[in-house]
């Protein structure tokens, strides 16, 4: 895959995470915490050798899901 259709992949990716991590409503984190925690999650897959969309995105928005559940106040008991 060229730069190019990678990056492309990789914004296709990032939009579609975020708008399915919006969707669950359990967005408790700033989205100027959670977009560069995405970007640079997305970036490392794509690094590891993963450009599949579908595989990055559901990738993204469990990355999403789990800072979420890391922050402080969001455990479960």
């Amino acid at each position: 895959m060229d730069p190019d259709e990678l990056k492309l992949v990789l914004a296709r990716a990032f939009d579609r995470a975020w708008a399915r991590y919006y969707r669950t409503g359990k967005i408790r984190i700033s989205p100027d915490d959670a977009r560069p925690a995405l970007a640079n999650h997305l970036v490392q897959m794509a690094k590891e050798g993963v450009t599949d969309e579908d595989e990055l995105t559901a990738s993204g928005v469990l990355h999403l899901l789990s800072i979420t559940l890391d922050e402080p106040g969001n455990r479960n008991a």
